[in-house]
């Protein structure tokens, strides 16, 4: 079984949670997703450990469902794969913010997959020799997780991945870049985060094609060094550094005097902690670092030159190149231009900016909750146990006029329903007057006991608590219920008029709510359910959604799972499924596990058979052959359910 308590049942907590979110779950099947207006997700076991996962997956697809732009973010998407991936970073930002200011609960639960996937290995920061992509995506999600949401369990890979982004992009190329990260807080929808991507790619494309410096003084690597360290301050504290300076506009690191430097020239303003390092700073200026595969901390050397990358990750400041001796200095300059054709033509040999501007879907990060993903659709398996959905609930049409016309047709049998069941229960509500010896009211057919010394010759009336029950019916619409019954009419119209008949009697009985479905949905669909009739809905303003024909399957199973979800968030004491079926459900094993979990839960499910047996299924239910022992039948149990 999946769950040995309903209420721990996989379908029934995420129907809770689904309904809290304002979203519509489906649960059961192969996938983990949304498609913008409905979750999916697999079915797990109660003593499950991804059960958290499960949830904090549910919050984040919920969030999406209720904040995302789907149009907008598919028009947005479709460009380049390091685009797609960037709006999806910081879209997922910005909806989980969202959630979290409608649902403070939730940042626990979004935490704590954070906490698993470390656990697991995952949400590792990216190495040296990674693809640039890998380095730059990797590194954002990392940095923005642990800054703007503030989630602590990244905070050493979000160190490690800065560390490496530094060290593979130009400096320059990271200030601007965290620059614009510090406007992720404020972005209000999908199209701002759209906007925002957009604006990073452009900073890719002009980074990528400007001509680069072959070499930087160590003095100006350490200015912008700590200025760098400044734009991730600010970032990580949340507040705005301003608008990222345009190339034409003087830097804080480089505001001096005009004509002190030429342009695209290396900054040579000295560093203060670099300066004392005197004559050695500038032979290690022109030395070629031998240590290519060795990871560093970010820290200048004793001599203040720049550390050497590994093999393909660029430099510090020139992407793509290595530092070369001052002899090839004009050489690479009068190159530049010619480099970046190249390096657009063939990306693959291209710099760090090339390659990324190129990289396909491979070489980016992996998706944060793909491999959650997987992980919950692998578990949903191992147990053995039924993937029964739970499906997803869709409302029918209500036709006015047809409705009153159905009304019509039925109104005379749910008026004497209506007589009899609300006689029957103001009947049941008071018991027989029982003979006491002191009251108000005398018993006239006992004073003659009198005589024989009998005191007890007043009566006294105690009152019952009203019926405090509430209903679900689903009506079966498969494609056998067209079949005709042996009064000649259609089975399907039978069960309509009757389960309306019935919800019209049942809804003027005070303490009594009703609500009825009909499965599967329309089109035949077995993964969802067709609503004629919610709880506190006036069934007659409703009377045109009974205006529907047989189709599909017998999803029992799915329909008993969502009847049962609706049981369980009401507050009546008493609950009560009434189905009315004419055939053997799709499922047996799922049917015969749902119905167990509902008794056990003391959900009362009632079976009608319509010129069928449903006694191996159902403890309580009976079966008919023709319309008038349907409506019979029905209103016999809705007497013994209602008074019992």
């Amino acid at each position: 079984m999946t769950s040995t308590t309903l209420k721990n049942a996989m379908p029934i907590v995420a129907t809770a949670l689904g309904r809290k979110f304002g979203v519509q779950v489906q649960v059961g099947g192969q996938q983990a997703a949304t498609d913008g207006q409905t979750i999916w997700l697999p079915d797990l076991p109660a003593d499950s450990h991804l059960r958290p996962v499960a949830w904090g997956l549910l919050a984040h697809e919920a969030s999406h469902v209720r904040h995302t732009d789907m149009v907008v973010y598919q028009a947005a998407a479709g460009h380049s794969p390091v685009r797609r991936y960037l709006l999806n970073l910081l879209e997922d930002i910005r909806i989980e913010l969202a959630i979290r200011r409608d649902y403070p609960g939730t940042e626990a639960t979004l935490a704590r997959v954070i906490d698993w996937m470390r656990a697991e290995g995952q949400l590792e920061p990216p190495k040296f020799d990674d693809h640039p992509a890998q380095i730059l995506t990797a590194a954002l999600l990392l940095i923005l997780r642990h800054r703007v949401l503030g989630q602590q369990a990244l905070s050493q890979p979000a160190q490690q991945a800065e560390r490496v982004l530094r060290q593979t992009f130009p400096a320059a190329l990271v200030h601007r870049l965290l620059g614009l990260l510090t406007e992720v807080r404020g972005l209000r929808s999908t199209a701002e985060a759209a906007d925002l991507a957009e604006r990073i790619q452009q900073l890719l494309d002009a980074e990528a094609q400007a001509p680069q410096p072959t070499e930087v003084p160590s003095s100006d690597a350490d200015a912008e060094t700590e200025s760098d360290d400044g734009d991730s301050q600010a970032v990580d504290a949340g507040t705005d550094v301003g608008v990222p300076p345009r190339d034409d506009e003087p830097t804080q690191e480089n505001q001096e005097p005009d004509g002190a430097r030429e342009e695209g020239a290396p900054n040579d303003a000295a560093d203060p902690t670099s300066s004392s390092a005197g004559d050695d700073e500038a032979s290690a200026e022109s030395e070629v670092r031998q240590d290519a595969g060795a990871e560093t901390d970010g820290d200048q050397s004793d001599s203040g030159a720049p550390d050497r990358l590994p093999e393909g990750s660029g430099s510090a400041s020139t992407p793509g190149t290595e530092y070369a001796d001052p002899a090839a200095d004009s050489m690479a300059r009068a190159a530049g231009s010619e480099s970046s054709a190249q390096g657009a033509g063939d990306p693959a040999s291209g710099g760090p900016l090339q390659r990324v501007l190129a990289a396909g879907e491979g070489d980016l990060a992996d998706d944060l909750f793909s491999r959650a993903r997987q992980v919950m659709i692998s578990h949903s398996g191992d147990a053995g146990f039924s993937l029964s959905k739970l499906p997803v609930a869709e409302e029918a049409s209500c036709h006015p006029r047809l409705g009153e016309v159905l009304h019509r047709q039925v109104e005379a049998t749910s008026r004497a329903l209506i007589a009899r069941l609300q006689g029957l229960v103001q009947s049941s509500r008071m018991d027989r007057p029982q003979a006491v010896c002191r009251g108000r009211t005398l018993v006239p057919a006992r004073l003659h006991r009198s005589g024989v010394g009998d005191a007890r010759l007043f009566a006294r009336r105690r009152e019952r608590v009203a019926p405090n029950t509430a209903f679900h019916l689903l009506v079966d619409l498969s494609g056998s219920m067209n079949n005709p019954t042996s009064s000649g009419r259609r089975a399907f119209r039978v069960a309509l008029e009757s389960a309306l008949a019935v919800a019209l009697a049942l809804e003027r009985i005070p303490g009594v709510s009703v609500a009825v479905s009909a499965f599967p949905g329309l089109g035949g669909d077995e993964e969802r359910i067709t609503r004629l009739v919610q709880h506190g809905q006036s069934v007659r303003q409703r009377a045109g959604a009974f205006q529907q024909g047989p189709r599909g399957g017998t999803p029992l199973a799915q329909a008993l799972w969502y009847a049962a979800a609706d049981l369980t968030l009401r507050p009546e004491t008493r609950r009560v499924i009434l189905v009315m079926t004419d055939g053997v459900p799709n499922d047996w094993a799922a049917a015969v596990e749902i119905l167990g979990l509902c008794e056990a839960s003391g959900i009362e499910p009632v079976g009608i058979g319509i010129a069928c047996d449903v006694s191996a299924l159902f403890r309580v239910g009976t079966r008919v052959q023709e319309a008038g022992d349907l409506k019979q039948a029905l209103f016999g149990l809705a007497e013994r359910l209602l008074v019992a």
